[in-house]
């Protein structure tokens, strides 16, 4: 269990990271950790009138591959249908949006590492 624990925090100390990160962009966040049936938004920005949905992946080591790498045809799907549900009840159907993608990966020295791929999401 203590595996388990550890993966949630640090999931949660990625998307806190990528929530600052966003806002020294300029990016105003209006929700995180939306959670639907079928899918979930770790965080969901505004960038003027535009819609940003955020994914956030964050990985401690690379023996699993980078956080980029994290990023599947699954997860992308998921978040398409997270992304639908949060549009269809907030009615932004006519709203200009984006998907973002923020990977976080801590190097060996311990620090984090952030890249953030704007539009880089085509959910399905």
């Amino acid at each position: 269990m203590a595996d388990a624990a550890r993966h949630l925090r640090l999931g949660e100390s990625g998307e806190e990271l990528a929530a600052a990160f966003l806002r020294k962009q300029g990016l105003a966040v209006v929700d995180r950790r939306v959670r639907f049936a079928r899918g979930e938004l770790d965080i969901v920005a505004r960038n003027g009138r535009e819609w940003v949905f955020v994914e956030v992946k964050t990985r401690s080591s690379s023996r699993m591959g980078s956080a980029v790498e994290a990023m599947t045809r699954v997860k992308s799907r998921r978040m398409g249908r997270a992304v639908r549900e949060y549009v269809a009840r907030h009615r932004l159907h006519d709203a200009p949006m984006r998907c973002d993608l923020v990977a976080i990966d801590v190097g060996t020295d311990g620090k984090f590492h952030i890249s953030h791929y704007p539009g880089a999401i085509i959910p399905d």
